[in-house]
């Protein structure tokens, strides 16, 4: 055998072993890399498909239940509306035959974390006790929620029949 022979050999291994290291091993490195980052690719897929299909269960599920969305809107409104507000209380106070003799609204900014805002209301109704009755019943099932919070009576002359309320409530409405 030939030294030379030996040498060259050795020399082609070699430089076949750095070519091999320097141009081969990078792009074997890079096709590992794809792999992970189509791996990634594929979990945010997967993830986004779900949220995907979540969101149209939820679209099926509001439509399914539409008449319930409208009927608490109707309960608790989204926005305050405050001519609402009071022409259903005077529409009741007449229906019930009291006289509406002071109305005044405010609201109460201490209830901040909750999903809901509250108006206070401030009524002064005039009229028989019968008709109060009448009046608190109509309130209770009116379809808006409002919460009685105080109830004052005093007779509007002495010895009249007929008497002087003051009620404070509260009505709710969506932040």
């Amino acid at each position: 055998m030939n030294p030379s022979r030996i040498y060259l050999g050795a020399a082609m291994t070699a430089v076949a072993g750095i070519l091999f290291w320097t141009l081969t091993m990078p792009f074997y490195n890079k096709v590992g890399d794809q792999r992970v980052a189509l791996e990634e690719r594929n979990a945010i897929l997967e993830n986004r498909n779900s949220i995907i299909s979540n969101i149209n269960e939820l679209a099926k599920e509001y439509k399914n239940r539409a008449d319930d969305i409208n009927k608490f809107s109707a309960i608790v409104p989204s926005r305050k509306s405050v001519p609402e507000l009071v022409s259903s209380i005077q529409a009741l106070a007449s229906q019930n035959g009291l006289q509406l003799t002071g109305l005044s609204l405010g609201s109460d900014a201490s209830r901040t974390k909750d999903s809901y805002e509250v108006q206070s209301i401030d009524l002064g109704l005039s009229g028989y006790y019968p008709s109060f009755k009448s009046f608190l019943n109509a309130l209770e099932s009116n379809l808006r929620v409002i919460d009685i919070t105080t109830i004052d009576a005093n007779p509007a002359t002495e010895n009249s029949p007929i008497i002087s309320f003051r009620i404070k409530a509260n009505a709710y409405y969506l932040k």
